[in-house]
């Protein structure tokens, strides 16, 4: 028993281990430089970072029909800024194009580049549980509607200002017990993917924000029960589901590391734990990687 126990843990350390980064590839127009990978898996975040040798009116990243803006600073001799875009569990495997446009008083530069989204092969799980506890009611399935609806609206109403640096924090210092993109098939029936990461976690443990941010939606939701949606600027926004309790509000202002709320097991939950989510411009997006310092993604504005 014993033996299976530590199989079962190496496995999910090993689903939840940042992937190995792909060899990157240098794009230029002109005066305009981007650097991103040549692949990226799907699920994975990855970073496009900018370089230009004069200073331009706006920066913007056009990926999966999304435009963000790219903030550029000074850094040396030239101007720099990278902006986090992923390959989400939406993203289907194949080459994908990205377009980074520089905007000048009398000019513009693009760059057009294509970056290839591989397969990543998920877990899989099979439970078998009460037939009430997997297909909502009537009444339910209008709640959960409802509840999704409100969510969207939130989603769409993020701001464009950047709050966030690498790395991002964890938000509880537990283990990883169930990973991300985790396939779950229930009484036969196969489910939506699991969209983010479960950490072991006792009722009652703090919860801390992984990154600076404002406050864009709390409430107590059929799947995910008391929740906070966190708004880190750029299209990135963090989610903590199955709290207990929530110590913060709609619009309030967060540093990173600061509470949250604590450990629950609200909504539909089997046990305490902590579901800790994060979309990169409406794509659901492992946070793994996000999490490792001196990694690929271990770099600050200014740096």
């Amino acid at each position: 028993m014993n033996v299976l126990r530590a199989l079962a843990a190496l496995v999910l350390l090993l689903m939840s281990a940042a992937p190995l980064r792909a060899a990157d590839q240098t794009l230029v127009e002109g005066p305009l430089t981007v650097v991103v990978p040549e692949s990226v898996g799907v699920g994975q975040p990855f970073v496009a970072e900018v370089r230009l040798v004069n200073q331009v009116e706006k920066v913007t990243a056009e990926w999966q029909g999304r435009v963000v803006e790219v903030l550029m600073s000074k850094r040396g001799r030239e101007f720099r800024g990278e902006v986090l875009l992923a390959a989400g569990l939406e993203v289907q495997p194949g080459s994908h194009s990205l377009v980074v446009e520089a905007v000048r008083p009398a000019r513009r530069e693009m760059v057009l580049g294509k970056i290839e989204v591989t397969p990543t092969a998920f877990p899989e799980q099979r439970l078998n549980l009460p037939p009430s506890t997997v297909t909502p009611s009537k009444e339910n399935l209008a709640r959960i509607k409802r509840e999704q609806a409100l969510i969207a609206k939130a989603m769409n109403e993020a701001g464009d200002r950047r709050f966030w640096s690498f790395p991002f924090l964890r938000p509880v210092p537990g283990e990883v017990t169930s990973a991300f993109g985790l396939r779950r098939i229930l009484n036969g029936q196969p489910r939506s993917p699991h969209t983010g990461i479960d950490f072991d976690a006792q009722k009652g443990d703090p919860v801390h924000v992984a990154n600076q941010g404002k406050v864009i939606l709390t409430g107590d939701f059929f799947f995910n029960g008391l929740s906070v949606f966190i708004d880190h600027g750029q299209g990135v926004v963090s989610m903590y589901f199955h709290l207990s309790a929530v110590s913060v509000r709609t619009g309030q202002h967060l540093e990173r590391g600061q509470l949250v709320g604590l450990v629950g097991s609200t909504g539909r939950s089997t046990g305490p734990h902590l579901h800790f989510g994060m979309k990169v411009l409406g794509q659901s997006v492992d946070p793994m990687p996000l999490f490792t310092a001196g990694g690929p993604f271990d770099r600050r504005p200014g740096g």
